[in-house]
């Protein structure tokens, strides 16, 4: 718009103004934006991690404590498997010194058993109370019919054993008709290792002439 003035030949311009949009509130970047984006990006990807190596964590801390529970059982494996072992060679000692007495002495059996060529016969726990020990056709009672060691067996890595090893002796055969005759005897050995869990049999056979 313009206005003039006669005499002084003087003019003016009148412009109007407009608001401008958005004006009171703080403006804010593009960049600024993409910032706050980023750090939102920084804590998700922080998390992940975090979940991830926790999960790695606790399968770690699973596999060792199941490594030292297969490294325990194992030494109480072979810490039973010795002591059932050192059995065998003092009840070898019974019939080497004469001293093998079927009849008179538990464990010491003049005949062989029906089943006893059979594992299940030997491996199933102490077995069932029983008191006549030459009938027994089914399992083998080693809580009632076998003789236990006389010292406890320490393995070789100290391993205490936690109950005697047993053993039984049968009288397979004698063989000849005058002496020297030969004797076969079947020994069976038991023992349970230092968590009285770990149950090995061991069986041998052996043969000797004597009178």
């Amino acid at each position: 718009m313009m206005t003039s003035h006669t005499g002084t030949n003087i003019r003016y311009k009148k412009y109007s103004c407009k608001p401008i949009s958005g004006a009171g509130r703080p403006l804010i970047s593009r960049s600024t934006r993409a910032y706050g984006k980023q750090r939102g990006m920084t804590l998700i990807i922080g998390l992940i991690l975090l979940v991830m190596l926790t999960v790695i964590g606790l399968i770690g801390f699973r596999n060792t404590t199941l490594s030292e529970r297969m490294m325990g059982n194992a030494v109480d494996r072979s810490a039973a498997f010795q002591s059932s072992e050192n059995s065998g060679k003092e009840a070898l000692q019974v019939i080497e010194s004469g001293t093998f007495n079927p009849g008179g002495t538990t464990g010491h059996y003049g005949t062989p058993f029906t089943r006893g060529g059979s594992t299940a016969f030997w491996t199933q726990g102490l077995g069932s109370a029983i008191t006549d020990c030459t009938t027994s056709t089914t399992t083998f009672s080693w809580q009632n019919c076998s003789a236990a060691v006389s010292t406890k067996y320490v393995a070789a890595n100290n391993v205490q054993i936690k109950n005697y090893a047993q053993y039984a002796i049968e009288l397979i055969s004698k063989v000849n008709a005058s002496a020297p005759f030969i004797y076969t005897y079947r020994v069976t050995t038991r023992s349970t290792g230092g968590s009285g869990d770990a149950e090995v049999v061991l069986q041998t056979i052996y043969t000797r002439s004597g009178p």
